[in-house]
C-alpha cells in the first residue's frame, strides 16, 4: 500500500465519531514527491476532507495526486460534490480505497471525462471502517455496537445484583474510549435505576455521546445521577402519554410503538449515525436477537459469578436449533491487563 494512501485512512480512523450521518474521511495531497495539503471530515455539514486537502495545498494541488480513503463524492448535499472541487484544483490523478457503494454515480466516470486518472486501490483497513456506515445509511439507522462486561460464565451481576466492578479499569478507560467514537449510548430503565451510571467519556478531550433511555412505560426516577449532569442531552423514549420534565436538557419522545427499529429509524432522522448500546440483559438479548446489531464487543474477566441465569447477558424465551442461534466471527481479541476484549461481528 502506498504510504500516502495508509496517510489518508488513518486521518479518517482519527475523525471516527464525530461526522455523524457522514462518514469519516481522510485525504492527503502530493505533488512532486511531497505532501502539499491533508484534510480530514471533522462534522456533519463541515468541509470534507479532499476540500480541506486541497485547500491547504491551493496552487500546489495542480498537476498533483491526491489520495483518498473513500471514493469522492458525485452530489449535493450540504457542500457542492467533491470532484467538482478536484477537476477545478487541477489534480491529474485521484487514488482511493473504498468504492462509496451509496453514490447516486459513478465518480471515477466524472473524474475520468475531465482527463484525471483514476486508481481503485482497495484496502481491508479502510473496508473495514465503512462497512457499516453503508449498512447504516442503506438502511437510514445508525450503526449499532452492542457492548457486554461480564465474567467468564456471561454474568453481568450477581442473583443479588451486584456488578460494580466485574471488569478491572483497564476495561473501564477501554469502554471511555468507545463511547467516544459514538454519537450516542443507549440504554434501559431498569439498568440507570440499578447501577445509578452516567455514561461519561473520562478522557482527555472526550466527546461525551447522547444519552438515550429506553422505558416503555415511563417509570423514570429524576433524582439519579445521569440527570444531573447539565448540558448533556438525555432522550428518553417512551410510549407513556403522561412522562413530563422541565428538566432542560432532557426530551421525552413519546412513540406509538417503541420498537428497536422503530427507535433506531428515529434516531437516524435525528441525525444520530452510531449508537453503542450498554444494556441490562433485556435490552441487550433484544438486540442481540435483532438483524441491527453490527458489532458486540465483549469484555470478559476471570471470574466465575454462577447463580441463577437471571443475570446472564444474552437470554431469550424461544430455545433456538444450534442452526438458527445468532452467530458472530471474531475479528479482533486483546488483553487488558487480565480481561479480556473480543470483538466480533454478526455473521
Amino acid at each position: 500500500m502506498s504510504h500516502y494512501l495508509n496517510y489518508a485512512i488513518q486521518l479518517a480512523k482519527m475523525v471516527e465519531g464525530q461526522t455523524g450521518l457522514n462518514p469519516p474521511v481522510g485525504a492527503v495531497v502530493v505533488n512532486e514527491g511531497r505532501i502539499v495539503g491533508m484534510g480530514a471530515h471533522l462534522q456533519k455539514g463541515g468541509k470534507h476532507a479532499e476540500v480541506q486537502a486541497l485547500d491547504m495545498a491551493r496552487d500546489n494541488a495542480r498537476g498533483g495526486t491526491i489520495y483518498i480513503s473513500l471514493e469522492p463524492c458525485t452530489h449535493y448535499g450540504s457542500t457542492p460534490p467533491c470532484v467538482n472541487k478536484i477537476i477545478e484544483a487541477g489534480i491529474k490523478k485521484v487514488v482511493y480505497a473504498v468504492k462509496d457503494t451509496t453514490l447516486p454515480s459513478e465518480g471515477d466516470d466524472i473524474l475520468e471525462q475531465a482527463g484525471i486518472e483514476v486508481i481503485f486501490r482497495p484496502q481491508s483497513e479502510a473496508e473495514s471502517l465503512y462497512t457499516d456506515f453503508f449498512i447504516a445509511k442503506n438502511e437510514s439507522i445508525p450503526e449499532i455496537t452492542v457492548k457486554v462486561s461480564c465474567s467468564l460464565d456471561g454474568k453481568q451481576a450477581t442473583d443479588k445484583g451486584e456488578s460494580k466492578w466485574i471488569t478491572n479499569k483497564a476495561v473501564k478507560n477501554d469502554v471511555f474510549h468507545l463511547r467516544h467514537k459514538h454519537d450516542a449510548v443507549l440504554t434501559g430503565r431498569g439498568t440507570i435505576q440499578a447501577d445509578n451510571p452516567q455514561y461519561t467519556t473520562r478522557i482527555e478531550e472526550g466527546k461525551h455521546p447522547i444519552k438515550v433511555i429506553l422505558s416503555k412505560t415511563g417509570e423514570i426516577d429524576f433524582d439519579l445521577d445521569i440527570f444531573q449532569l447539565r448540558n448533556e442531552p438525555i432522550w428518553i423514549y417512551t410510549q407513556n402519554k403522561n412522562l413530563k420534565t422541565n428538566i432542560e436538557h432532557v426530551e421525552i419522545i413519546e412513540l406509538t410503538n417503541c420498537s428497536i427499529e422503530n427507535i433506531l429509524k428515529d434516531l437516524y432522522q435525528r441525525g444520530i449515525g452510531s449508537v453503542l448500546v450498554e444494556a441490562g440483559p433485556t435490552v441487550t438479548s433484544e438486540f442481540l436477537q435483532s438483524k441491527f446489531t453490527n458489532e458486540l464487543i465483549l469484555y470478559y474477566a476471570p471470574k466465575i459469578i454462577g447463580g441463577s441465569g437471571n443475570y446472564q447477558f444474552f437470554q431469550s424465551e424461544n430455545i433456538f436449533n444450534l442452526s438458527e442461534v445468532p452467530q458472530f466471527e471474531i475479528v479482533n481479541s486483546q488483553m487488558l491487563e487480565q480481561n479480556i476484549k473480543l470483538e466480533l461481528r454478526k455473521k
